[in-house]
């Protein structure tokens, strides 16, 4: 059985600056891939991740990104472009809060309308971000604000959530340094593998279950 996984999100989907064969969307296909051939399931992913994207330029894509590929299982990834502050904006977010919400929400709607049985949203890693932006406020604490508003978003649409933050939140400064580049927010290789770690149990399960649904219908 054929089943298409489609990964949508921004830079820390892509893998910015990292090797393609040590993204965290690479490692969850290699293990996945290897475990699952085993049992007759042939995956098909497509990295759907952009840099500096936000949720707002998310859905101005998911017709061809989404709707198009019709994935049995979508992860979805943002908000790390959304929370942040540009001078061009005078101090206000890329995306509001409440357009977050909102944007996610519509995600979840319409990857479910085609075709995606499972769906899974992951809130973002920590970053060592602890300047203050234009809006005065801090970019590691807009990250967490939201990240809740991810878990909200699970918890209303009935969604399988992966909280990476809360992975990340157990490692000390000089752990978390390991994770991340120079410019404190884009993922190591060992940030990648450690993202891979927390995600892949989910994606498999979610693989199974549509396995699971398929055989029964």
């Amino acid at each position: 059985m054929e089943t298409r996984i489609v990964y949508m999100g921004d830079s820390i989907t892509f893998g910015q600056h990292c090797d393609p064969t040590l993204r965290w969307t690479s490692l969850v296909d290699g293990r996945l891939s290897e475990r699952l051939a085993r049992g007759g399931t042939d995956l098909v992913t497509f990295n759907r991740g952009v840099s500096g994207g936000t949720t707002r330029q998310g859905l101005e894509r998911y017709p061809a990104d989404v709707q198009l590929l019709e994935p049995h299982v979508l992860i979805i990834q943002f908000g790390m472009n959304d929370c942040n502050c540009w001078v061009s904006d005078r101090g206000l977010p890329r995306v509001s809060e409440s357009a977050f919400r909102a944007n996610v929400t519509e995600m979840v709607i319409r990857g479910r309308h085609f075709g995606a049985r499972e769906v899974i949203i992951a809130t973002n890693p920590r970053s060592l971000r602890t300047s203050s932006m234009v809006s005065g406020e801090i970019y590691e604490d807009a990250n967490a604000r939201y990240s809740q508003v991810l878990r909200e978003v699970a918890a209303d649409c009935g969604t399988e959530l992966c909280d990476i933050r809360a992975g990340f939140e157990g490692l000390s400064h000089d752990q978390m340094a390991e994770m991340v580049l120079p410019d404190l927010l884009h993922l190591s290789v060992a940030g990648n593998a450690m993202y891979a770690d927390l995600i892949s149990p989910y994606v498999l399960e979610a693989v199974k279950a549509v396995t699971r649904e398929v055989a029964n219908t």
